[in-house]
């Protein structure tokens, strides 16, 4: 791909993720984005992406690459005996730091959150993570710490944890747009660790027989 036909390809996607963030997936056509995109070529999502399943693949794997790398040095720095908390760094710190790197404003917490609110788009979140083991699998070989914790539970509380860490994202994305954000991405990262160690480990009170798969999310941890 041509060095033009690249910078098209991102600014098309900047245009699309600023949009589904700020009206919602349904509400912007593909001529929307194009227009918005500055393009008077209404092709060009075809052309680039193949058509609108393909854009919505682009945005959910944006920047995972990064991630990625950076999850397998955060992974190859644990401790020999790592703590709960240890193991759960590695799978929220990239997404923040990736967070971080971007300008403000910034749309991508927020149009992901859009992204996964829509059932037509879960196949696709699904398929887009389908190489990432996710959180709970980390825990395959048990941790002391979630000893307690029956597998199926466990499965569930990882689950959630995704659109926890999406949706206060997005929510400390759109403050840093207003202007009104309390603290930075480093300590909402962290903020984060501490929730989910705390959700992962919280004590089982009850069966669990009311439990279903969880929905899928835009951001798998």
């Amino acid at each position: 791909m041509g060095q033009h036909s690249e910078k098209a390809r991102e600014i098309l996607l900047d245009s699309a993720e600023e949009l589904f963030a700020t009206e919602g997936v349904d509400a912007v056509s593909n001529r929307r984005i194009t227009e918005h995109a500055g393009s008077a070529n209404h092709s060009a999502i075809k052309y680039h992406f193949g058509g609108r399943e393909g854009l919505i693949v682009a945005l959910l794997g944006r920047g995972r690459d990064d991630m990625t790398r950076r999850r397998a040095e955060l992974l190859a720095h644990l401790p020999e005996q790592p703590s709960l908390a240890d193991h759960i760094a590695p799978r929220i710190l990239p997404w923040v730091e990736h967070l971080a790197s971007l300008p403000v404003p910034s749309w991508r917490a927020r149009c992901l959150q859009q992204l996964g609110a829509l059932p037509s788009v879960r196949g696709l979140i699904a398929d887009s993570v389908k190489n990432n083991p996710g959180l709970a699998s980390a825990f395959e070989h048990g941790h002391p710490e979630l000893d307690h914790v029956p597998e199926n539970l466990l499965k569930a509380r990882s689950g959630v944890l995704g659109g926890m860490v999406v949706g206060l994202c997005a929510s400390h994305e759109a403050s840093l747009e207003r202007g009104e954000a309390k603290g930075n991405w480093q300590s909402v990262g962290y903020f984060l660790i501490d929730a989910a160690t705390g959700l992962l480990a919280a004590p089982v009170t009850h069966k669990d027989d009311y439990i279903t798969p969880p929905s899928d999310v835009a951001f798998a941890l």
